[in-house]
């Protein structure tokens, strides 16, 4: 199957005129038309008349034999093509997205039907790539909304039981409590990726601090960071102003900031740095945690992809992938740098533009 990151193919264009072919056809004619001249010089009307049927029919196997040649190339390069075409378009509307069309000419030789054919190829690709993910967006959303529900369902069941003391039904409450949470969290970052992929209009943009912003975040975390009691190394600038959306570039915060903590070791290390030169600037997020190895960086951004595979970790793989979506619509970037047992750090790097003579940052 084709990457669906291929450009959209355009045709070499050719002249319909040939002078080639007009001469050959004339040549061809005129040789046909002065058979008989030929054959029978000056006195060929003489010699023809009495044979005017076999003449005619003469004729008549001259236009046969050029209706003959006209169409079979009119089905070798028209009606065979198109025909090859309709049916990879019935097998593509059936659901078979492995659908190839060999195009008629070499590459460099490319006119409007083989330009058709690779676009056509381009586009079932890109169908079946799509049809790949919704696949696997459904199977995973069942999957997360199946542990918590069930979660739900069997600590209601055990709560009817008579017996249990206060310690017990608590826990079963806390747990119930905590499978809600969970559900809502997940609900709402769908919705919130979805709109993130539908979104076409390019988002506002404003001047702010970013520093400040990065601070606001940390502070928003501030609980969750003295529950591991985690060691934090801050390095910004005391002003760093940018040109973004402020409440997009947040979410890139919290996601990465939220991710650092979950796996950030107890008593472990999170650090923010942010440097700028003149060109770039780019936010190092980074965590002691256990790292990440070589293939779960492959598919990190992918929805509800997790590196741990059990689901054990709190969380639903929705985060980073609601990052790369921002990232994108932001024009921004985003790399990660992991080994196991080393730790993680993640860089988003902004673009240096000019604005009133002074110097700031935008995506």
């Amino acid at each position: 199957m084709k990457s669906v990151n291929e450009q959209a193919v355009q045709p070499q264009v050719k002249q319909h005129f040939s002078w080639f072919q007009f001469f050959g056809s004339f040549f061809t004619l005129s040789i046909l038309a002065a058979l008989p001249g030929i054959l029978y010089g000056n006195n060929w009307h003489l010699v023809l008349t009495p044979l005017l049927g076999w003449y005619l029919l003469y004729w008549a196997l001259v236009a046969a034999g050029f209706s003959a040649f006209t169409a079979w190339q009119n089905y070798r390069a028209f009606d065979k093509p198109l025909k090859a075409l309709s049916d990879a378009a019935e097998q593509v509307a059936n659901g078979n997205f492995d659908v190839y069309l060999q195009p008629v000419h070499a590459t460099q030789n490319y006119d409007y039907l083989d330009a058709m054919f690779a676009n056509f190829n381009i586009m079932v690709a890109e169908l079946g790539s799509t049809e790949t993910l919704r696949s696997d967006f459904v199977a995973n959303v069942s999957y997360e909304f199946k542990r918590p529900l069930a979660n739900i369902q069997g600590y209601a069941q055990a709560l009817q039981q008579s017996g249990l003391d206060r310690k017990t039904q608590q826990l079963y409450l806390t747990t119930i409590s905590d499978s809600v949470a969970h559900l809502a969290t997940l609900v709402t970052n769908i919705l919130k990726l979805n709109k993130l992929q539908t979104q076409v209009t390019a988002p506002d943009y404003q001047k702010f601090d970013l520093s400040a912003q990065l601070t606001r975040c940390l502070l928003d975390d501030a609980n969750a960071i003295d529950a591991k009691q985690l060691h934090l190394t801050i390095d910004l600038p005391d002003s760093l102003p940018i040109i973004s959306n402020p409440q997009l570039l947040e979410i890139v915060w919290h996601n990465l900031i939220g991710n650092a903590i979950k796996f950030a070791p107890p008593r472990g290390h999170l650090s923010i740095l942010a440097k700028a030169d003149d060109t770039t600037l780019r936010v190092h997020i980074h965590d002691d945690g256990q790292g990440i190895d070589e293939n779960t960086q492959a598919h990190i951004f992918d929805k509800f992809y997790q590196g741990d595979t059990s689901h054990a970790s709190a969380g639903n793989g929705l985060g980073l992938a609601i990052v790369a979506q921002v990232i994108r619509l932001l024009n921004a970037k985003i790399s990660v740098q992991s080994n196991p047992h080393q730790g993680t750090t993640f860089t988003v790097s902004l673009l240096q533009v000019k604005i009133n003579n002074s110097a700031t940052f935008h995506e």
